[in-house]
Protein backbone atom coordinates (compact mmCIF):
# COMPACT_ATOMS: atom_id res chain seq x y z
CA UNK A 1 0.00 0.00 0.00
CA UNK A 2 3.48 2.42 0.59
CA UNK A 3 6.83 2.41 0.39
CA UNK A 4 9.22 4.53 1.80
CA UNK A 5 11.89 5.98 -0.38
CA UNK A 6 15.23 5.81 1.32
CA UNK A 7 16.48 9.47 0.58
CA UNK A 8 15.46 12.99 1.20
CA UNK A 9 14.39 15.91 -0.45
CA UNK A 10 14.44 19.54 0.78
CA UNK A 11 12.23 21.62 -1.80
CA UNK A 12 12.82 25.14 -0.89
CA UNK A 13 11.66 26.59 -3.67
CA UNK A 14 8.51 26.46 -5.98
CA UNK A 15 6.15 28.14 -7.90
CA UNK A 16 2.34 27.45 -7.87
CA UNK A 17 0.55 28.27 -11.00
CA UNK A 18 -2.78 27.90 -10.88
CA UNK A 19 -5.38 24.97 -9.60
CA UNK A 20 -5.73 21.64 -11.38
CA UNK A 21 -8.33 19.97 -8.91
CA UNK A 22 -9.75 19.81 -5.59
CA UNK A 23 -11.95 17.60 -3.67
CA UNK A 24 -13.50 18.83 -0.66
CA UNK A 25 -16.32 21.40 0.42
CA UNK A 26 -17.15 24.53 0.22
CA UNK A 27 -17.67 25.95 4.21
CA UNK A 28 -18.33 29.34 5.88
CA UNK A 29 -14.64 29.99 6.27
CA UNK A 30 -13.43 28.74 3.03
CA UNK A 31 -12.44 25.33 1.29
CA UNK A 32 -11.70 22.41 3.70
CA UNK A 33 -10.37 19.17 1.84
CA UNK A 34 -7.38 18.93 -0.95
CA UNK A 35 -6.57 21.33 -3.48
CA UNK A 36 -3.91 20.47 -6.20
CA UNK A 37 -2.51 23.34 -8.50
CA UNK A 38 0.33 23.28 -10.64
CA UNK A 39 3.60 23.45 -9.65
CA UNK A 40 7.28 24.23 -11.01
CA UNK A 41 9.90 23.71 -8.51
CA UNK A 42 14.21 24.14 -9.20
CA UNK A 43 14.46 20.45 -7.98
CA UNK A 44 11.91 18.83 -10.67
CA UNK A 45 15.33 17.70 -12.13
CA UNK A 46 16.18 15.87 -8.86
CA UNK A 47 12.13 14.66 -7.84
CA UNK A 48 12.47 13.04 -11.64
CA UNK A 49 15.54 10.98 -11.07
CA UNK A 50 13.65 8.58 -8.80
CA UNK A 51 11.86 7.36 -12.25
CA UNK A 52 13.59 5.60 -14.56
CA UNK A 53 14.60 8.20 -17.42
CA UNK A 54 11.83 6.33 -20.76
CA UNK A 55 9.37 6.32 -17.82
CA UNK A 56 9.71 10.42 -17.29
CA UNK A 57 6.66 11.12 -20.04
CA UNK A 58 4.20 9.60 -18.08
CA UNK A 59 5.13 11.72 -14.92
CA UNK A 60 3.17 14.44 -13.55
CA UNK A 61 3.95 16.83 -10.83
CA UNK A 62 1.64 18.69 -8.89
CA UNK A 63 1.81 20.57 -5.46
CA UNK A 64 -0.79 19.23 -2.81
CA UNK A 65 -2.29 21.04 -0.55
CA UNK A 66 -4.56 19.62 2.56
CA UNK A 67 -6.59 21.71 5.29
CA UNK A 68 -8.81 19.42 6.92
CA UNK A 69 -9.27 15.63 7.95
CA UNK A 70 -9.67 13.84 5.14
CA UNK A 71 -11.60 10.75 5.17
CA UNK A 72 -11.11 7.49 3.67
CA UNK A 73 -11.16 7.56 -0.13
CA UNK A 74 -10.05 5.75 -3.22
CA UNK A 75 -8.19 8.56 -5.73
CA UNK A 76 -9.61 8.86 -9.15
CA UNK A 77 -7.93 7.78 -12.20
CA UNK A 78 -4.61 6.91 -10.80
CA UNK A 79 -3.37 4.04 -9.08
CA UNK A 80 0.68 4.92 -7.97
CA UNK A 81 1.65 8.55 -7.26
CA UNK A 82 4.91 9.23 -4.82
CA UNK A 83 4.55 12.21 -2.81
CA UNK A 84 7.48 14.48 -1.35
CA UNK A 85 6.54 15.58 1.80
CA UNK A 86 7.25 19.30 2.44
CA UNK A 87 4.75 20.58 5.57
CA UNK A 88 3.21 17.62 7.00
CA UNK A 89 1.44 19.02 10.17
CA UNK A 90 1.70 15.16 11.77
CA UNK A 91 -1.04 13.92 9.88
CA UNK A 92 -1.24 10.03 9.29
CA UNK A 93 -1.68 8.59 6.04
CA UNK A 94 -4.23 5.37 7.10
CA UNK A 95 -5.27 2.62 5.09
CA UNK A 96 -7.53 0.32 5.23
CA UNK A 97 -9.16 -3.04 3.74
CA UNK A 98 -12.66 -2.81 2.36
CA UNK A 99 -14.83 -5.27 3.77
CA UNK A 100 -16.66 -7.26 0.95
CA UNK A 101 -20.26 -5.05 1.26
CA UNK A 102 -18.55 -1.90 1.18
CA UNK A 103 -20.98 0.79 0.24
CA UNK A 104 -19.24 4.10 -1.15
CA UNK A 105 -20.26 7.70 -2.19
CA UNK A 106 -18.40 10.11 -4.79
CA UNK A 107 -18.72 13.25 -4.84
CA UNK A 108 -19.47 15.46 -8.21
CA UNK A 109 -15.59 15.44 -9.56
CA UNK A 110 -15.00 12.33 -8.94
CA UNK A 111 -14.65 9.84 -11.66
CA UNK A 112 -13.53 6.11 -10.71
CA UNK A 113 -12.45 7.19 -6.48
CA UNK A 114 -14.79 6.81 -4.03
CA UNK A 115 -15.36 7.47 -0.47
CA UNK A 116 -16.49 4.95 1.92
CA UNK A 117 -17.96 5.15 5.47
CA UNK A 118 -15.94 3.69 7.88
CA UNK A 119 -18.51 0.93 9.10
CA UNK A 120 -17.52 -0.54 5.90
CA UNK A 121 -13.38 -1.02 6.43
CA UNK A 122 -10.53 -2.77 8.86
CA UNK A 123 -7.84 -0.68 9.21
CA UNK A 124 -4.83 -1.76 7.76
CA UNK A 125 -1.14 0.03 7.64
CA UNK A 126 -0.45 3.66 8.56
CA UNK A 127 2.30 6.17 8.46
CA UNK A 128 3.68 9.78 9.57
CA UNK A 129 5.63 11.23 6.99
CA UNK A 130 7.33 14.20 8.52
CA UNK A 131 9.17 17.09 6.15
CA UNK A 132 11.71 15.78 4.00
CA UNK A 133 10.52 11.93 3.62
CA UNK A 134 9.03 10.33 0.12
CA UNK A 135 6.69 8.03 -0.03
CA UNK A 136 5.11 5.47 -2.97
CA UNK A 137 1.57 4.42 -2.48
CA UNK A 138 -0.91 2.68 -3.63
CA UNK A 139 -3.82 5.41 -4.28
CA UNK A 140 -6.39 2.58 -5.58
CA UNK A 141 -6.37 1.19 -1.75
CA UNK A 142 -8.67 2.94 0.69
CA UNK A 143 -6.87 5.92 2.29
CA UNK A 144 -7.48 8.93 4.73
CA UNK A 145 -5.60 11.55 6.31
CA UNK A 146 -5.82 11.83 9.90
CA UNK A 147 -4.91 14.52 12.39
CA UNK A 148 -2.72 13.76 14.68
CA UNK A 149 -3.15 16.95 17.04
CA UNK A 150 -5.77 19.61 17.45
CA UNK A 151 -5.50 22.61 15.60
CA UNK A 152 -5.34 24.03 12.01
CA UNK A 153 -4.07 21.72 9.42
CA UNK A 154 -1.64 22.71 6.17
CA UNK A 155 -0.15 19.81 4.76
CA UNK A 156 1.77 20.19 1.78
CA UNK A 157 3.65 17.64 -0.79
CA UNK A 158 4.98 18.22 -4.32
CA UNK A 159 2.38 14.92 -5.55
CA UNK A 160 4.00 13.09 -8.65
CA UNK A 161 1.60 10.96 -10.48
CA UNK A 162 2.68 7.67 -12.70
CA UNK A 163 0.21 7.77 -15.30
CA UNK A 164 -1.04 4.81 -16.73
CA UNK A 165 1.16 2.84 -14.24
CA UNK A 166 -0.12 -0.21 -12.25
CA UNK A 167 1.40 -0.48 -7.93
CA UNK A 168 3.40 -3.29 -9.43
CA UNK A 169 5.16 -1.17 -12.29
CA UNK A 170 5.92 1.94 -9.95
CA UNK A 171 7.27 -0.58 -7.06
CA UNK A 172 10.07 -1.70 -10.33
CA UNK A 173 10.91 1.27 -11.24
CA UNK A 174 12.02 2.85 -7.99
CA UNK A 175 13.84 -0.66 -7.46
CA UNK A 176 15.88 -0.10 -10.73
CA UNK A 177 16.66 3.21 -9.63
CA UNK A 178 17.73 2.18 -6.19
CA UNK A 179 15.23 4.53 -4.39
CA UNK A 180 13.62 1.89 -2.88
CA UNK A 181 14.96 -1.13 -1.13
CA UNK A 182 13.28 -4.90 -1.16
Amino acid sequence: MYKKLNEEWQINHLIKSGKKIEYGIDTPIGFAGIRYSYVQTKQENDLLQVIPSRYRDKCTLSLMEVNHKIPAHTDSGIEAIINFYIRTDRMRTQFYHPRDDVETVQIANQTDGAIFHDKYLKKSSRFMAHPGEAYLLNVSHPHALIPSQKGPIRRTAICMQLLDTSWDEAVDMLKETGYIDD
